[in-house]
């Protein structure tokens, strides 16, 4: 609506810049004969000047006995002959050189005038409709459709098997005292495990993952979202059974998936931790183009390779970067 105001506005004011000198007074006034027309005129003008100028010179002469009566007489009525030749003809150019211009009704003007608007007003409403079919429409909301009978009733349905709570929202409580009777009973999958960690994470219950994924590695060995999940639990930690565990299934990964960048992040981490910069460094020089496609990721490998380049890098654990 905002640009449609605007559009029409600008129409209005050109409008009214372009009609403005047909809306004053002087607009159907006469024009004039312009400078070339005049010329004539000029042109008859000087030569009345000139013969008034002999007239006044054959006076001086007489006066000066350069001339007699005579000879005075004479060339006087020559240049009066000719001087009121000239005016004559001067008269004639001048009514020559005056147009006749009709004079334009006002009413006419008026209804020119109002046609002449309402045409560019018009044009201007229709380039703007037309230029805006493929607008997006900015006065309603997308998604303010409403939905479909058959679909409204399942549209705030939970996650198939999440467990409500007595509001009919997720009980992730619930949910999670199930997922570890599972557990408990020796019958889950890799996904339960990924599940009941990341409802660990939201808990605050990291103590309850360590655990998990003790128990999900020894019976889930070559499972390699397991491994990188503990990995990335035993570097935030500092038990170093745990640490060892890690860097043991990093070279397993490693062996079976040597392109795998999780593993090469890790075990680049392991490097720098037991203060081989020189092989950390290489390992991240091959990790760089596996990542190039995830900036993210890319930015970790350039920080890590940065501190590593300080000359006295710290070789304490650094932060794990995901």
């Amino acid at each position: 609506m905002t640009t449609t105001m605007i559009a029409f506005l600008l129409t209005v004011t050109a409008v009214a810049i372009t009609l403005s000198p047909l809306l004053r007074r002087r607009a159907n006034l006469p024009l004039g004969t312009g400078l070339e027309d005049a010329s004539p005129v000029r042109r008859w003008q000087e030569e009345k000047d000139r013969l008034t100028g002999q007239l006044r010179d054959n006076d001086l002469a007489l006066a000066e006995g350069r001339v007699d009566a005579a000879q005075h007489s004479s060339i006087a009525t020559r240049l009066a002959g000719e001087a009121e030749h000239a005016l004559s003809r001067l008269r004639e150019v001048r009514g020559a050189l005056l147009p006749a211009y009709p004079t334009t009704p006002r009413s006419e003007r008026w209804w020119t005038v109002a046609l002449v608007a309402g045409l560019v007003v018009a044009a201007a409403y229709g380039v703007h409709g037309f230029a805006s079919m493929g607008d997006i429409d900015m006065t309603r909301s997308p998604h303010g459709d409403e939905v479909p009978v058959a679909d409204a009733g399942e549209s705030g349905a939970a996650p198939a098997g999440m467990p409500l709570g007595a509001d009919g929202a997720p009980d992730i409580g619930a949910m999670v005292a199930r997922l570890e009777a599972r557990v408990e009973s020796g019958d889950y999958s890799p996904d339960d495990v990924a599940m009941l960690l990341r409802s660990y994470r939201v808990l605050g219950r990291e103590d309850n993952g360590d655990r998990l994924l003790d128990t999900a590695a020894a019976k889930f060995p070559g499972d390699a979202q397991i491994k990188l999940a503990f990995v990335d639990a035993a570097l935030g930690g500092t038990d170093p059974a745990r640490l060892k565990r890690a860097e043991t299934m990093v070279s397993e990964l490693l062996a079976l998936q040597p392109n795998l960048a999780e593993a090469r992040w890790y075990h680049s981490l392991f490097l720098v931790r037991n203060g081989k910069l020189d092989a950390a460094r290489k390992e991240l020089r091959v990790l760089e183009p596996l990542v190039a496609d995830n900036p993210q990721a890319a930015e970790a490998v350039r920080t890590l390779l940065a501190r590593i380049d300080i000359p006295q890098h710290d070789q304490a654990q650094p932060h794990n970067q995901e």
